[in-house]
């Protein structure tokens, strides 16, 4: 039987990597964690920049050719990457580029995951211009689709407005993500955020309450 696989994509700016990061650290419990990172178009917050502090909770960080740490923007990808794919014996998530280009690469490993068992979840970030709307998250929602040739199961809501975020900006993006569940049919899996604004978040929440911990940005602007 085959480890799960969970995809994470989403625009840039919408919290992919963090939060991939931190799905890794709660799978490590009860799994052992592969984190594949296979955007090799943004140089930010990127969850290779975490291999070290990953490494602690004994979770594979797979990525550039080189195995480096800050990665060297080239277009390709590890070959262990296909590898960890092909085998699946262990959780293995992999974290993909932010938009319709950047998310392509995926698309070499689809044969790999399309007739086998697996999640991917968008994550969305509804303070960011290209997908403060319901019609703008549908439509990326679309676009992601066709570029990876895969389908996708699950949204994260991830809005945040970083340390300035509020129980009511929260609350909205809450009913954006209703108005995307009604017109696509897919689940909010996560409302994710910092500990202290989803503790005062209803119970009716959409989607488990999924509590981050900032690892990738040095700084919570």
């Amino acid at each position: 039987m085959k480890a799960p696989l969970i995809i994470i994509i989403g625009h840039y700016g919408s919290g992919k990597s963090e939060f991939s990061v931190n799905l890794a650290i709660k799978k490590a419990r009860d799994h052992n964690v592969c984190l594949a990172d296979l955007d090799i178009v943004n140089p930010y917050f990127r969850s290779r920049e975490a291999r070290a502090f990953l490494s602690n909770h004994n979770i594979e960080v797979i990525s550039d050719t080189y195995n480096s740490t800050k990665g060297l923007d080239m277009p390709y990808l590890s070959p262990a990457i296909q590898g960890r794919i092909a085998k699946r014996d262990k959780f293995l998530i992999l974290d993909c580029g932010g938009d319709p280009n950047g998310i392509k690469v995926l698309k070499q490993f689809r044969d790999l995951i399309y007739d086998t068992p697996y999640e991917m979840w968008m994550i969305v970030n509804i303070f960011r211009p290209e997908t403060s709307k319901t019609v703008d998250i549908i439509s990326m929602y679309h676009a992601l689709q066709a570029s990876s040739g895969l389908r996708i199961t699950g949204f994260i809501n991830n809005s945040n407005l970083l340390r300035h975020t509020s129980v009511k900006d929260m609350l909205y993006a809450n009913q954006i993500m209703q108005e995307v569940v009604e017109q696509t049919r897919i689940k909010v899996v996560y409302t994710s955020g910092i500990p202290e604004l989803l503790k005062q978040l209803p119970g009716d929440i959409l989607g488990e309450k999924f509590p981050i911990q900032i690892i990738l940005r040095e700084k919570w602007l």
